[in-house]
């Protein structure tokens, strides 16, 4: 009878050990979190399951629209963190906790092919995706007196279909994104950066914020790196 007890409590202790989730909600965006055929991977994803793992978590995965990047629509859902290659502007940090960040890039433009372009923005037709940062660009653009075209779309997808077909000149594409597009569509990059920042993950369950920082940061030199590099090449 004892060690059935025992052997019934060392089950028990082994369920709950590996029935606790943390709940992402992942962006849909290459090279980040994008579906593989049937299968749904991304550097985010690859990052978080290690981490999560060495937590002594399962993820549980939420696939979420950029446009839900908003407190209102987040704190219904209730996670425990968003991922998506999310910048780290100011305006966000003052709206929602990062993680330590786990790579620089930035905010590029992706060239549709065979275009060539000098830089002058009244020149061509950016596509910009809703709620994105080179949706503010093309704002800030605006109140410069700049005589910008452009077109909103919803998704990333909605964008690359449209540079492939060449219904749009440019678009505004996250750096390592950008690099990803060009390794498999062949795309340019303009020269220059709109800017460089840093990208991290939205913690919203604030018990895990510590423990999650430690466990990333002990990988970033290693696992991230390969992670990243398996996904677009050689970068910087």
């Amino acid at each position: 009878m004892r060690k059935l007890i025992v052997i019934i409590v060392i089950l028990l202790t082994f369920l709950s050990t590996f029935s606790q989730f943390l709940k992402v909600g992942f962006l849909l965006g290459s090279p980040y979190a994008f579906w593989k055929g049937e299968k749904f991977g991304g550097i985010d994803y690859d990052i978080l399951k290690k981490v999560v793992s060495d937590m002594d978590y399962q993820l549980e995965i939420y696939i979420l629209p950029f446009t839900a990047l908003k407190p209102e629509i987040l704190n219904v859902l209730n996670l425990d963190i968003v991922a998506g290659g999310i910048h780290m502007t100011e305006e966000r940090k003052k709206t929602f906790s990062f993680s330590i960040p786990y790579i620089q890039s930035g905010l590029a433009i992706v060239l549709r092919n065979g275009l060539q372009w000098n830089g002058d923005v009244e020149k061509i037709t950016f596509a910009v995706k809703e709620s994105a940062t080179g949706q503010k660009v093309i704002q800030d653009w605006l109140k410069e007196g700049k005589k910008v075209k452009y077109k909103t779309f919803v998704s990333n997808e909605e964008i690359l279909a449209n540079l492939l077909t060449k219904k749009i000149d440019a678009a505004f594409f996250d750096y390592v994104n950008a690099l990803y597009l060009s390794r498999i569509y062949g795309f340019s990059i303009y020269k220059d950066l709109i800017y460089k920042i840093d990208i991290g993950y939205v913690i919203l369950n604030k018990s895990i914020e510590k423990e999650f920082d430690e466990k990333l940061k002990k990988i970033l030199d290693t696992y991230v790196k390969q992670v990243i590099t398996s996904y677009v090449g050689t970068w910087k």
